[in-house]
């Protein structure tokens, strides 16, 4: 009898060790507060982002995917600022940005789903760029707003800070305008 029950208290604590471990896995990403309307309609300023940091052979990311990354400073210094962006283009491919804002790869349209419904293009620079062997090509959904790699180019991977996981739209909570400005935490 003594013994099952030493088997079954065994049993619990292994499931909670478990739970506890993975609670930290989860744990282990970043939180970004989100700053401005670049990624409209998909996240909204004031909403709060749960990134997870890809390494090594998953340091990959799929098109549509939402990242954090360095990004230049539109100040013209070489500063980096961090920014949520959309990949669009992957390592390889070249991306056109038309004169009427459509995006195509490699000579074909792209389809994006995230744009809301009626959403109007946004001109675009007419020009082209070829990501390298380990960049990729970041716009924002509100590309009326962004600073992207319409501006700076291809983002080399190892600027990318990882995935969006979850979204908490703390935007209700906080408010527009809120004074509580949490830039990172890990």
């Amino acid at each position: 009898m003594a013994r099952n029950n030493f088997r079954r208290v065994g049993a619990a604590i292994t499931a909670i060790r478990n739970a506890g471990s993975n609670v930290l896995r989860v744990l282990s990403g970043s939180l970004y507060l989100v700053r401005g309307d670049s990624m409209r309609p998909t996240l909204r300023d004031g909403d709060l982002i749960h990134v997870r940091r890809v390494s090594g052979k998953d340091a990959s990311y799929r098109r549509g995917s939402i990242v954090v990354a360095e990004m230049p400073s539109l100040s013209g210094d070489d500063s980096l600022l961090t920014n949520v962006k959309r990949v669009v283009g992957l390592p390889g491919e070249l991306v056109r940005v038309g004169n009427d804002g459509a995006v195509s790869i490699e000579g074909t349209s792209l389809a994006e789903p995230y744009f809301a419904v009626g959403t109007p293009a946004t001109p675009g620079p007419g020009l082209s760029w070829l990501c390298d062997d380990d960049a990729y090509f970041l716009m924002g959904d509100n590309r009326a707003d962004s600073g992207d790699s319409r501006l700076f180019g291809p983002v080399p991977a190892s600027n990318i800070v990882g995935r969006m996981w979850l979204r908490l739209p703390t935007h209700r909570l906080l408010g527009r305008g809120s004074p509580i400005r949490i830039r990172r935490s890990d």
